[in-house]
């Protein structure tokens, strides 16, 4: 390894602890990205909210894994492909629910689950074994790019998109539509706060209306049940009926503990005389950097935040920038090997 840059930063000013991403560097043997699926009710276990749970508990796994690579009596922890490697990762945070005496309860109810991503690069050998569930992303000798990204998101995006537009357009400052929006996507239209404006008939219609006409264009393949369900019950409500399962078109894969579907698991293998520079990211950088490391990357980020801050444009998201936090938790680890 000639060269090692890594930056990661939570995205509530003033509160970097409550940072969901997690960081594995372990020169010569294996990196990795993970990012916590942020909480959806307050559940904590080992004092932790769950999303970050899931994510520290799945950062030791690795180093725990990485370690353990080519010693005798170790072989549950040795490489033996990329779905044997991410159903070690899901053990891990299964046994942090027993641990904390939430097996039944997260059994029953998949809110209470935790969950991350992850986007782990392996040595293995003379090989770069990269395997992925979700959208943090690896960029590989600064071209050949891997991030998975939902098209799930694009429709609670949306919705947070025309709620926005929907009070701006009524002369709602933009604090206002920032929270506005921010309750019709979490909450989805249908379990708005009892006497809020966002809970209103003629409101719930109006939206209802606008983001199932610009879902039905943006993803016209998907069933308008999809649609709806997601519309309706927002991310807290709706989004984890889509999780780990493989009938909907809107379903995807995340690690929370339980099966992880092989249509989920992204897997890549590289011979490491081939790699010049690994490079991993979270989410949170809605563009990459134009070269290698946290500077460019870094611009990158600055640049998508004077376009679009509120992320109702290009790069439209489920969250926005605001005065009390960025969009997302961010993070980024570039290694140069020649």
């Amino acid at each position: 390894m000639r060269q090692l840059e890594a930056f990661s930063l939570g995205k509530k000013f003033g509160h970097p602890e409550t940072n969901e991403d997690s960081l594995v560097v372990m020169p010569n043997l294996g990196y990795a990205v993970i990012d916590g699926v942020t909480d959806r009710n307050g559940t904590r276990y080992d004092g932790m909210l769950s999303g970050q749970f899931a994510s520290r508990t799945a950062q030791r796994a690795i180093e725990t894994f990485l370690l353990a690579q080519g010693r005798e009596g170790l072989d549950e922890q040795q490489f033996q492909g990329g779905e044997h490697f991410i159903e070690y990762l899901g053990k891990a945070i299964h046994a942090g629910y027993v641990a904390n005496g939430a097996l039944d309860a997260v059994e029953k109810d998949w809110k209470l689950r935790g969950g991350c991503t992850v986007m782990a690069a392996l040595i293995i050998g003379d090989r770069l074994e990269v395997v992925a569930v979700g959208d943090s992303g690896i960029r590989i000798n600064g071209h050949d790019t891997l991030q998975v990204l939902k098209p799930l998101d694009d429709v609670t995006a949306i919705l947070r998109r025309e709620t926005w537009r929907f009070f701006e357009v009524q002369g709602k400052p933009t604090d206002e539509c920032d929270r506005l929006a921010a309750s019709m996507t979490w909450q989805g239209t249908r379990n708005q706060p009892a006497n809020s404006i966002t809970a209103e008939d003629a409101v719930v219609s109006a939206i209802e209306d606008r983001a199932m006409a610009a879902c039905r264009q943006h993803l016209p393949q998907v069933p308008d049940a999809e649609l709806l369900l997601l519309v309706q019950h927002g991310i807290a409500h709706g989004q984890g009926k889509f999780q780990n399962v493989t009938d909907p078109v809107l379903g995807y894969g995340g690690i929370d503990g339980f099966d992880v579907p092989a249509r989920y698991v992204e897997i890549r293998s590289y011979a490491l005389e081939d790699i010049e520079t690994i490079e991993l990211f979270s989410d949170g950088y809605f563009k990459p950097g134009d070269g290698f490391g946290v500077a460019s990357w870094e611009a990158a980020f600055r640049e998508v935040e004077a376009e679009d801050f509120h992320k109702i444009g290009r790069y439209m998201s489920t969250k926005g920038t605001t005065p009390t936090q960025l969009t997302d938790d961010r993070t980024y680890l570039g290694v140069r090997l020649k």
